[in-house]
């Protein structure tokens, strides 16, 4: 594996990736660099649940339905699921262009929790972060493909609340089921309202956080009126030192740390990266390639899905690698919110 996770001082390293730069924002090209064999997209998964108990949340009150439940964890039935999955549940379809909301019939904005007839209910999908689980997969076929899967960058974006300062930054807590509020009853109604973090708790419990809930309070980091560098999760020499800039002043700039795909391959990378502050929520790499240059992985900050430019052999991996959602795509492609055009509304 790579020397820890070292931060690396030297934008340099990135200069490769410049010819991106030319190409529209947004566009594949763009997020990954042209001149490869074959490129990929591999979709975030997403979460969904429905009632052990009906197996449907078709023509339940929902929070009339909780109002007698004392274990709301055991009361869900919750999973992993894959974008095709949710076309199946909404009779979509499933495709390389394919656009979460559209698939799920909602309107932009609208759509966590959003019931399909079958009766799940479907979370909404993660943006500018592929999880750990994922990752540590995509990771190992990765190594395969290099001949330097100890060696390579990993980017992170400058973004993130709380990385370069405590600007932005909240910590959720977890609690012991015993000290989980209680749901709340309207004094004019009468009527039972679940707290909202029940729509998370799919998260908690693929996490495995058995027995514990997360708690509703957040916990600012410090307590700085004007957060300067170094108040973060990053060293201050880190926080203060150059970045790498892509795309003009589009807020696109990225620290830099040593990595290869072999330290991504093992799902405990986050303990170890300086980057995480708690594991749980750890942010993958928005870019990450090999010292070889032989493939780049990128988490465009506004995509739910992640890009892969590499080898044919790499992309064919990829696509039949169990737990991972990924399907060939065209240099051409069009990600943006309306690109979905097989989905779109009558």
């Amino acid at each position: 594996m790579s020397a820890g996770f070292d931060w690396v001082p030297d934008p340099g390293r990135g200069e490769w990736l410049r010819l991106m730069e030319a190409e529209p924002l947004g566009s594949v090209l763009s997020v990954v660099p042209s001149g490869f064999e074959a490129y990929a997209r591999l979709f975030h998964p997403v979460e969904r649940d429905r009632p052990r108990a009906t197996k449907t949340w078709q023509g339940l009150d929902q929070a009339m339905y909780f109002a007698d439940v004392p274990d709301l964890e055991a009361a869900l039935e919750t999973e992993r699921a894959t974008w095709a999955q949710a076309a199946a549940s909404f009779g979509t379809t499933m495709h390389a262009q394919a656009q979460y909301a559209r698939l799920v019939r909602a309107d932009y904005g609208a759509v966590d929790g959003t019931i399909a007839p079958d009766g799940w209910r479907y979370s909404d999908t993660t943006e500018g972060r592929l999880d750990t689980a994922s990752l540590a997969a995509a990771a190992a076929v990765l190594a395969r493909h290099t001949s330097t899967p100890d060696t390579g960058i990993a980017a992170i974006w400058e973004g993130w609340g709380g990385l370069v300062s405590s600007a932005g930054a909240a910590r959720l807590v977890l609690l012991p089921s015993d000290a989980w509020p209680a749901p709340d009853t309207d004094e004019d109604t009468r009527r039972v309202t679940i707290p909202l973090l029940r729509d998370r708790l799919a998260a908690a419990l693929r996490q495995r956080l058995t027995g514990a809930h997360v708690s509703l309070t957040a916990r600012f980091r410090g307590a700085h009126h004007d957060p300067a560098p170094g108040t973060g999760v990053l060293a201050a020499e880190i926080a203060a030192g150059p970045r790498f800039a892509l795309h003009g002043n589009s807020g696109r700039s990225y620290f830099l740390f040593e990595a290869g795909a072999h330290d991504f391959a093992d799902p405990t990378w986050p303990a170890r990266a300086p980057w995480v502050e708690e594991p749980l929520w750890a942010h993958s790499p928005s870019i990450l390639w090999p010292e070889d240059h032989a493939w780049v992985l990128a988490t465009e900050i506004d995509f739910d899905s992640t890009l892969v430019a590499g080898t044919t052999a790499l992309i064919r991996e990829l696509i039949r690698t169990p737990g991972l959602e990924v399907l060939p795509l065209r240099t051409d492609a069009d990600l943006t919110w309306d690109g979905d055009a097989i989905n779109r509304p009558q």
